[in-house]
Parts: structure tokens; C-alpha cells; sequence
């Protein structure tokens, strides 16, 4: 099989137990329309545009007026969910582009001089693993890409679910037209920021910013999972379901951190205070929260075994 095509899976009776390293498989399209080439630029797309509204959100949040230090935002769950998904998203642009441009990851050649040996290192480091030797660091990198997605998914469920009905979300409905004042002298102006103002009737960085952190994400996640790799299900699924557990628990323990350092909990559910002294209520959210997690992983698994049926390899003929 060509480096430059994808990796099409078997059918489950003949397929080996894994013919490929997981991390070559992030590097490839399971879709024959997407060759090695237009994978490359996707990703590189991808990573772009998350970078680029990485910026807009640390200068949304910086910029946002709240009693609490702006030390309070690396340990909101949207900080930390896309913070994820961007990290994965460039690692594997990085990792597709070297898989693109060194199908053979060159070896160490004691022969060569000084500055191809330091090349070759260098090419190596930045290259998608040409060996999957070590079971614990393929465990690992199989436990960043699920966590990544489904906090992904988790983040807008959370958001459109729970924040924004409970008015902690920043999102209103329009309440009023949005059209801006004859300012002095017929200069148009638009209105200060109104409460009451809907999203869209507010500067355009906060709709941009609200969309892309609890919505394109998840868009994201579903065209990286269904089209733009082909890693297998997760396995073995009690060992990855105890981790995206475990990983919740993690945030769990994180907001309480951050409402121990800064005053502010990255989840308002996970604040006693703002559920007025409730410890029930907290506890209750934190059990739905880490129920959640693997609900969602479930739903992770589904697309990954559906894109597997449709993108598998017929049969031999005999």
C-alpha cells in the first residue's frame, strides 16, 4: 500500500488485530476522495483557523468584565476543552504534513556528518512515531484524541443545555433592534454594551467567539473523526472509559482549584456558592458530569464504528 492513500480497514473476519500504528492512522483519510495532499491542507486549515480563534477568545475573555481575576480563564472548561482540540489538531497537522513530505522517516546514520545527523533528528521528533512498540504510549495518545473530542462535544452540550438557560452563558436572544444613533454632529455610533442586548446586536468578536468555542468545535470534531483519520475503535473500552472518567473527575478537581486560587469555578454547577450553599445540588452535578463523560464517549464509538462499516475494504474475491 502507497504511503499516500488511505488506510482502508477489512472486514472485521480478515482484518489483523492492527496493521498500522495509531499515530500513522491519524496521518491518513480512510476516504479514497481524500488523498494524501488535500488531507495536508485540511489539517493545516484546521489548525489555522483554531489558532486564529484562539486569539479571538484569550482577547474575548481578557476583555470581559467580571469581580473575578483573569487568572479564573485557564480554568474554565471551555479554556481547557479547546485547548485540547487545538493541541490535537496542530500535532496532527505537524505529523500529516512530515508523513506527507518523509513517507520513510530517514534513520540515524553514524556515517553522516554533524548537521544531517542533528536534521535527521529533528525530522524524527516532528514526525508521527514510525513504530508502535510501547502499549502504555499508544494507550496514552488514543486516551488524548478521545478526550479531546468528547469534551469537545461535552462543551456545547454543557453550554446550550445547562449555561445558557440557567443565564450563565452570555448568550441572549435579541430584545431589541440592533442599528446604531446619530451620534453629535450625524456621526453614526453604535449603543454601549446592554444586557439586554442579544448576541447578535453586540461587536462582532463575542458572536464569533460563542459560536466557534461551543458550536464549530463540535462541527470539528465530527469531520475529524468521520473523514480525516482512520483510527480504529478505542480498545479496549473499559480501559478508555475509565480514563474519559477519570479525565472528567480531573476537571472536577481542577475547578475546585481554581475556586481555591481565584474565587471563581469554571463551571458555575461546581460552586456552592452560586448554587447557594447546596452541597446536594454540587454533588448531584458532579455525578450527572462524570455520567456524561462516558455517555458521550458512547456516542464517540458510534461514529467511529459507522465511518469503519462504510469505508471498509469488500471482500476478496475467491
Amino acid at each position: 500500500m502507497s504511503d499516500t492513500t488511505p488506510l482502508l480497514p477489512e472486514r472485521a473476519a480478515t482484518a489483523p488485530r492492527d496493521s498500522h500504528p495509531i499515530y500513522l492512522r491519524a496521518c491518513h483519510s480512510p476516504w479514497r476522495l481524500i488523498s494524501q495532499n488535500l488531507l495536508t491542507f485540511i489539517r493545516l486549515v484546521l489548525a489555522g483557523y483554531l489558532t486564529t480563534v484562539l486569539g479571538f477568545a484569550l482577547k474575548y475573555k481578557l476583555e470581559q468584565d467580571d469581580e473575578h481575576t483573569k487568572w479564573r480563564i485557564p480554568f474554565q472548561f471551555s479554556t481547557v476543552s479547546f485547548v485540547l482540540l487545538w493541541a490535537y489538531h496542530n500535532l496532527t497537522a505537524v505529523w500529516t504534513t512530515m508523513h506527507l513530505l518523509f513517507p520513510r522517516t530517514p534513520e540515524d546514520d553514524p556515517e553522516e556528518c554533524g548537521a544531517h545527523r542533528l536534521k535527521t533528528k529533528v525530522i524524527q521528533f516532528i514526525s508521527p512515531p514510525a513504530r508502535d512498540t510501547c502499549r502504555n504510549r499508544r494507550y496514552l495518545f488514543s486516551m488524548f484524541y478521545t478526550t479531546a473530542h468528547v469534551f469537545a462535544f461535552m462543551n456545547s452540550i454543557v453550554y446550550w443545555g445547562v449555561l445558557v438557560p440557567a443565564g450563565h452563558g452570555g448568550f441572549k436572544i435579541p430584545k431589541m433592534p440592533s442599528h446604531g444613533h446619530q451620534g453629535p454632529g450625524g456621526s453614526d455610533f453604535l449603543d454601549a454594551y446592554n444586557p439586554d442586548k442579544g448576541l447578535f446586536d453586540e461587536d462582532a468578536i463575542k458572536p464569533f467567539v460563542i459560536l466557534n468555542l461551543w458550536t464549530v468545535t463540535s462541527l470539528i470534531a465530527i469531520i475529524e473523526i468521520f473523514f480525516l483519520n482512520s483510527m480504529r475503535r478505542q480498545s479496549p473500552v473499559a480501559a478508555h472509559s475509565a480514563g474519559i472518567i477519570f479525565a472528567s473527575g480531573v476537571y472536577i478537581a481542577w475547578a475546585a482549584f481554581g475556586k481555591l486560587l481565584t474565587g471563581h469555578s469554571g463551571l458555575f454547577f461546581f460552586d456552592p456558592d452560586l448554587m447557594g450553599q447546596q452541597w446536594e445540588a454540587v454533588i448531584a452535578a458532579s455525578v450527572a458530569w462524570l455520567t456524561l463523560a462516558p455517555g458521550i464517549f458512547s456516542y464517540v464509538y458510534g461514529i467511529i464504528a459507522m465511518r469503519e462499516t462504510m469505508t471498509a475494504a469488500p471482500h476478496a474475491s475467491h
